[in-house]
């Protein structure tokens, strides 16, 4: 009989937090999971401390529209190898904000753990969203260990030694900005 595999990093789950603050249609990469967290070694570069990710939800909520306007409405599909075509979208009525709540679909390559260098530019999902949403990103991770790190995006005038969030949607475009955490300059 074999023993269970041992896995001799840290590994957690965590639930990220972004707030978006402008609409758009926004393209969510394995890229962009891996540069959740990063550390800078000097002032205009940055490593991830992420190994290793896996997407295990999405939850968004739109706020409620104010009185008489228009209302509030949010859309994601699902991406990926051997993924089915899978778009969700939801409605805010009345007081209710809009709001949707989902995992990668059986089967779906999105369910695979992303490792740096391994397929970075596939898209896990995508979203169309308006000003004001909350977004919930729950990974299973694991933390670099004996790697050499990966460069993360490119900051400008972070501090050295710091550990800072990294836009969901990548700090080019710099929409779905981290909450609960130091953002990326």
């Amino acid at each position: 009989m074999q023993p269970p595999v041992f896995v001799p990093t840290l590994c957690l789950s965590h639930t990220f937090r972004y707030l978006n603050s402008a609409l758009g249609s926004f393209n969510i990469t394995r890229a962009n999971i891996l540069n959740s967290l990063l550390l800078t070694p000097t002032a205009v570069t940055s490593v991830r401390l992420l190994q290793a990710a896996r997407l295990k939800s999405v939850e968004i909520w739109g706020n409620a529209p104010a009185l008489g306007s228009s209302p509030t409405i949010l859309q994601m599909e699902w991406t990926g190898e051997n993924s089915p075509s899978t778009f969700l979208s939801d409605t805010s009525m009345g007081v209710r904000p809009a709001h949707i709540r989902s995992s990668p679909p059986p089967s779906s390559s999105n369910r695979w753990w992303s490792i740096s260098g391994s397929s970075e530019t596939d898209v896990l999902f995508s979203l169309v969203l308006p000003a004001n949403c909350v977004i919930d990103v729950t990974l299973e991770l694991r933390l670099v260990e004996t790697e050499p790190p990966t460069a993360g995006d490119v900051p400008v005038g972070a501090t050295v030694g710091k550990i800072y969030g990294d836009y969901l949607d990548g700090i080019a475009s710099g929409i779905l900005v981290p909450t609960g955490l130091a953002v990326l300059p």
